[in-house]
């Protein structure tokens, strides 16, 4: 008795153990999460197709049969890792009053999903989808897959969605919601996509404009960062397909969720080495990232022509490459990045705020691999996550916090180049009018010595000719002698007056107009007369100034002196609020200045000196020279 007991109690324990829960349909209409979802946690029963060739008869058989598991995620992510099987998902839903539901598969990289509906033992197919079909195959416009269900009161029906053999990652978010809820939030979710797409669009207008008034190819490298991870994120969540190549599901067996990583990391460090001006002749990795970009420029090149050329069995292992070549590549990014900003602090200690703004970027970007990587490795072997998240979202996010700190950073370069470019202009500009001052320095020196030179030896020469002439005179009577006499008279005082000219008073002690004015007076003959007028408050200037002006006066009068024709000139002096003009005019015949002369050139040299504009006007009516000197630069 006891034995058979025993053998009784065995049984039921093992039918116990083996026992399949009771599948329990969802009622519609109970209590939502605060969302408003309709939570399917507990409700959801997968099976999985290792051969591919399940029917919708057998996958019912084998649900009725109790071949299909409970899923153990704790949320709503269903989680199958890297397979190469079919699977099949299962829930039951009840509704108790009139419901437009939207079923919703949130992930965009599914090859092809099928929805069939079991009511009162009739079997329908809802939808056959997937982003090997064009996107007008599905029922509902959205970059995710959606799937309206709508029931009666009463209603109880069973759906099944069958994944097909992706040979990739399968993982997604499964929801169901209330229609109006659905598409609010729908509604919310594509408004933040515009204002991203926006915030984009503006920054890389923004920086193309730079690029062409700049000609710095580092504004370049940066729109092409942000277009290729734009890219990015709009293949990964479905909205490339969706708006840029809706007829065209071909391009979805590129791979360009992964593709365009690879083109967003040659963009992002060639952008670095722009950033940190690395060149061949300063940097020791510079080698290094030129091959690391050969490699990845390769490896896509490789991917594109599998594609191309339909290479049968590419499912197999085209997807494993792809997957295993971007964790290397990401890896490599980093390591040539953390090794070229430390580079770049030792070649230059004063780029370490520039380098800044980069580091605080990559650290946010490193954070935002390495998430994606978790989470991705997770996937891959197929273990449940804690939370729910898609990777689209974190690298969006780390994206637009990218944007943020490279702006930021290209601005504070662009900055500080405008600050360096500006302090070497001064410089330029400081080192050129030392060297105007040299030159204008040497000319008065020379003035000084030729003046003295005529003066003490010139002068004394004639004097001593006179006073041989003179007591020649006394001796014998003679009309030559007494012409001579005058002739050495007229040298002897057109050599005073030139030598008051080249060594004039001191300009302090007089005054710019006194000073003009007594120049004038000395040089005024029956052979051209001269008229000076002075208006205007006069306004002190600075020494040097004072001379340079007096000294091109007496240049410019001197010119008038010799030119042919000119019987009367007008000296002006006038002061206005903001600038001294100098003008003199003349009478004399037109002829062409030669601006190669060493006399004009000084003249040029210096109102360049001074700041000043130097116009010179000829017609057949006589000569005009203006020379105006603003106050800002005496």
């Amino acid at each position: 008795m006891s034995r058979l007991w025993y053998f009784w109690l065995f049984a039921w324990m093992v039918q116990v153990a083996w026992a399949q829960p009771i599948q329990q349909p969802l009622l519609v209409g109970e209590s939502a999460l605060p969302s408003g979802e309709l939570s399917l946690l507990g409700s959801i029963y997968q099976f999985e197709d290792t051969t591919g060739n399940v029917t919708i008869q057998q996958a019912i058989q084998l649900r009725n049969a109790g071949r299909f598991s409970q899923s153990k995620s704790a949320t709503f992510r269903q989680d199958f890792g890297y397979t190469t099987s079919t699977h099949w998902l299962f829930f039951s839903l009840e509704s108790i009053q009139k419901a437009d539901l939207l079923l919703e598969i949130e992930y965009a990289n599914i090859d092809q999903v099928e929805l069939f509906e079991v009511k009162n033992d009739v079997v329908r197919l809802m939808a056959r989808t997937g982003d090997h079909f064009r996107f007008s195959q599905r029922p509902f416009a959205n970059n995710n897959y959606v799937f309206p269900l709508r029931m009666p009161v009463g209603t109880k029906a069973g759906y099944y969605l069958r994944f097909g053999r992706p040979d990739a990652i399968l993982s997604f978010f499964i929801r169901l919601w209330p229609r109006p809820v659905f598409l609010q939030i729908d509604r919310d979710e594509y408004f933040v996509w515009g204002m991203y797409i926006g915030i984009v669009c503006i920054v890389m207008i923004v920086t193309l404009v730079m690029l062409l008034a700049t000609k710095d190819r580092i504004y370049l490298w940066y729109s092409l960062y942000l277009h290729f991870m734009t890219m990015h994120l709009f293949s990964d969540a479905g909205l490339g397909f969706q708006y840029l190549w809706p007829n065209q599901p071909v391009v979805n067996e590129y791979a360009p969720v992964y593709l365009y990583v690879w083109l967003g990391m040659i963009a992002q460090i060639t952008f670095l080495q722009f950033f940190i001006r690395q060149t061949p002749k300063n940097s020791r990795v510079h080698r290094w990232i030129t091959v690391f970009k050969i490699v990845v420029i390769l490896s896509l090149a490789v991917v594109v022509s599998i594609n191309l050329a339909e290479l049968s069995g590419r499912e197999t292992y085209l997807y494993k490459f792809v997957a295993s070549a971007t964790r290397y590549f990401v890896i490599g990014l980093m390591v040539l990045t953390v090794i070229s900003l430390r580079e770049a602090v030792h070649r230059n200690e004063q780029s370490e705020k520039l380098i800044n703004y980069y580091v605080y970027a990559l650290i946010i970007e490193f954070v935002g691999f390495a998430v994606v990587s978790i989470i991705n490795f997770c996937q891959d072997k197929g273990w449940p996550l804690p939370f729910d998240v898609e990777t689209y979202v974190i690298i969006g996010t780390t994206v637009f916090l990218d944007i943020i700190f490279f702006s930021y950073g290209l601005a504070y370069r662009y900055r500080t180049f405008r600050q360096t470019n500006r302090t070497l202009e001064l410089n330029l500009l400081e080192a050129r009018q030392l060297a105007q001052q040299r030159v204008i320095d040497s000319l008065e020196d020379e003035r000084q010595r030729l003046a003295q030179d005529l003066h003490d030896e010139v002068g004394a020469t004639l004097s001593t000719a006179k006073g041989y002439l003179s007591k020649l005179a006394r001796d014998e009577k003679s009309d030559v002698l007494t012409q001579s006499q005058k002739l050495i008279d007229q040298a002897a005082s057109e050599l005073r007056t030139i030598s008051h000219q080249l060594m004039p008073k001191h300009i302090e002690q007089t005054g710019l107009a006194k000073s003009i004015q007594e120049a004038i007076a000395k040089v005024s003959t029956d052979h051209v007369q001269f008229d000076f007028v002075s208006l205007g408050k006069t306004v002190p200037l600075a020494t040097q100034t004072e001379r340079l002006i007096l000294s091109m006066a007496t240049d410019l009068i001197r010119h008038v002196q010799h030119r042919e024709g000119a019987t009367e000139a007008t000296v002006q002096l006038i002061y206005h609020p903001d600038q001294l003009n100098l003008m003199v005019e003349d009478n004399g015949r037109s002829e062409t200045q030669n601006k190669s002369n060493s006399s004009w050139q000084n003249l040029q040299t210096k109102a360049n000196y001074l700041k000043a504009e130097f116009l010179v006007d000829a017609s057949e009516h006589g000569h005009s020279v203006i020379l105006s000197v603003p106050f800002t630069t005496t």
